[in-house]
């Protein structure tokens, strides 16, 4: 039977332990605690696996440090918005200048000018950002500090002149008494403009229905692989206009329009088209009710 290979370090730590021990019987020293020979070999071997680990991951970085932009290359700026969602929680949008998302080179070695956000509720983190928007849940009543900073592809905080660059708001979350939504009208229980209300099944008619034909904006959402070709886009819509969509998919789903709870079927070969009356300012989500994928944005005002 072959004997198993014996690794370079293995000889190595063999070796020394048998020096080790001899050196140890042969120490008549009496000025102090002898080291053992376990003690001795255990500590070669934890400086052996460091200078592996050096060798092998080179500086590891610690996610709480920080990167100055390279002196030449233009510096990146951030802003937020952040405004509340007519059904639950806050859309968060980032603008940044000079600076290119890439999510794909995510923990890999640092790139001027690339990288991706990290988003802070006060003070802690919560999540890493990919794109322009993303949606906060619900808050406990109160204010609330919301900050994004810019952080490179290895998770170090940009910065210029040690100054972190980021972008903060401050926000108050209602109390149960009070009223959370974007627009100003009050809510009550025959409120027809009352968000909270569960939709009714695909097809089922709305007051906001509208004619095809009478549509003054045209929206078109193509959908592969469960998800809005292009990426998420928030759309402009003037308040008291109809809008018509067009969504087409390549697997089944359910359409909805949130807060105007509209809800109509997709599915491949056959799109949904329906129109409906702008009435209710605010952002509202379109997305798949299945799912959840969030296909659109709209801004109406």
């Amino acid at each position: 039977m072959k004997a198993p290979a014996t690794t370079p370090w293995r000889g190595f730590r063999a070796a020394a332990l048998a020096l080790i021990l001899l050196a140890a019987a042969c120490s008549g020293s009496d000025e102090g605690p002898a080291t053992t020979a376990s003690e001795t070999a255990g500590t070669a071997e934890m400086q052996h696996d460091q200078e592996m680990s050096d060798m092998a991951g080179g500086s590891h970085h610690d996610h709480g440090g920080s990167i100055e932009v390279a002196e030449g290359v233009p510096v990146p700026t951030i802003e937020i918005e952040v405004t509340e969602d007519p059904v639950e929680g806050w859309n968060l949008r980032v603008l940044t200048t000079d600076f290119r998302i890439a999510p794909e080179n995510v923990s890999t070695a640092h790139v001027d000018g690339e990288g991706h956000m990290h988003l802070y509720i006060d003070g802690e983190k919560v999540s890493r950002l990919y794109g322009e928007w993303h949606h906060i849940g619900p808050l406990a009543p109160g204010e609330h500090e919301v900050r994004v900073e810019l952080s490179a592809n290895d998770h170090s905080a940009m910065a210029v002149d040690g100054d972190i660059i980021d972008a903060t708001a401050v926000i108050v979350a209602p109390g149960m008494g009070d009223h959370a939504m974007v627009h100003d009208h009050e809510a009550s229980t025959d409120d027809p403009h009352d968000h909270d209300h569960d939709h009714g099944p695909a097809g089922e008619p709305t007051r906001y229905d509208a004619d095809l034909a009478d549509a003054d904006q045209t929206i078109t959402v193509d959908v592969g692989g469960g998800a809005p070709v292009g990426g998420v886009r928030r759309i402009e819509v003037d308040l008291g206009s109809v809008v018509a969509l067009m969504v087409t998919s390549d697997i089944a789903e359910e359409v909805h329009v949130h807060g105007y709870d509209i809800l109509r079927s997709v599915s491949e070969g056959h799109p949904a088209r329906f129109a409906f009356t702008a009435e209710i300012p605010g952002v509202f989500e379109v997305e798949f009710e299945g799912s959840g994928r969030l296909l659109l944005q709209l801004e109406i005002s």
